[in-house]
């Protein structure tokens, strides 16, 4: 019974623990180049202007004077 217990709380903070190892995690949603916002992929209202870590992407919303 005990091993059981503590397979389940291992399973119930796995989630966290393993969000705080990620890189990537601390990398997303990270300001950018003055207002821009790093992310996976920009939408279609906003423009690309710079890249961030691991491939992210830097962007900010609107069409931005160069």
């Amino acid at each position: 019974m005990k091993p059981l217990l503590i397979v389940f709380v291992l399973l119930f903070f796995w989630d966290p623990v393993v969000a705080g190892l990620n890189p990537l995690a601390s990398e997303m949603h990270r300001k950018c180049y003055g207002n821009g916002i790093c992310r996976l992929e920009c939408s279609t209202s906003e423009m690309l202007v710079a890249y961030c870590m691991f491939q992210l992407e830097c962007c900010v919303k609107g069409n931005p004077d160069p």
